[in-house]
């Protein structure tokens, strides 16, 4: 059912030394003359960041060219629209704040004709956040996600308005798909309208604990290819393969809980 629902502002970025604001990890230390760069709203610019803190609704555009040397946070009741044609390539972790919104990567599932291939050098981690929408990306490290959705609701998302490419309406959800993941991919204990986790290519396991979605099709746990064991416990609905039409996963060690016969 969900999946029927998915069918320029100037730009406003300040360089500084540290972080100074409520809500924002405290910035390490950087190598003389780098400087953490905070968009405020808006789009960001083609670049090579040392350091990027989104502080506000910020976009890349499409066809631009992001890079980050360090660390990429979308701080509290944040918003990081990366859904478009645009590259974005994040040499560290990626932390995503309570209240925020992170949107990486695009493929024809969002309206995009081509996959985009973000790319991410470390970790993806969020901490309650409203959403985490993930499409064709590839993370050399670990996807995190603990307690993210704004409950059992699928009521649509006023900071979900402001990605275009997901159409009017969306309410927050989390998604995994068609990523390339070095690591695991662990999510729980969210409380959403929906989550998928599909056709992923994950270097460990994948853990799905304790998710609980208002559509009745969520947690869709399907194609995904697991070189080690694939764990789905205590999730309402169950983990299922839902209406995605996808293939039962694929996985090298054991398939275990609620996706041991997905």
């Amino acid at each position: 059912m969900f999946r029927t629902l998915l069918r320029s502002a100037p730009v406003a970025l300040t360089a500084v030394s540290a972080l100074a604001f409520a809500g924002a990890p405290a910035a390490h230390a950087a190598p003389h003359g780098a400087t953490t760069v905070v968009c405020h709203g808006g789009d960001i610019a083609s670049g090579d960041y040392y350091e990027l803190v989104v502080h506000g609704d910020c976009t890349v555009p499409d066809g631009a060219k992001v890079t980050v040397e360090t660390q990429l946070y979308v701080t509290s009741g944040s918003t990081l629209n990366a859904i478009t044609t645009g590259h974005v390539h994040v040499k560290g972790n990626v932390e995503v704040g309570r209240g925020a919104v992170l949107g990486l990567g695009c493929n024809t599932e969002t309206n995009c004709a081509t996959p985009t291939k973000d790319e991410v050098g470390g970790n993806i981690n969020s901490d309650h956040a409203t959403a985490v929408i993930l499409h064709a990306d590839r993370v050399k490290g670990d996807i995190t996600t603990l307690a993210d959705g704004p409950g059992l609701t699928c009521a649509p998302s006023a900071q979900l308005a402001s990605i275009p490419n997901l159409g009017t309406g969306t309410p927050a959800y989390d998604d995994f798909e068609d990523n390339t993941v070095g690591g695991y991919i662990t999510t729980s204990h969210l409380r959403s309208c929906w989550m998928g986790v599909i056709r992923n290519h994950v270097g460990t396991n994948i853990l799905v604990l304790d998710d609980r979605t208002a559509d009745p099709d969520g947690n869709e746990v399907v194609t995904n290819t697991v070189r080690g064991d694939l764990g789905c416990y205590l999730n309402k609905p169950a983990a299922q393969l839902g209406d995605s039409g996808g293939a039962p996963n694929m996985v090298k060690g054991l398939k275990l809980g609620e996706c041991a016969s997905l």
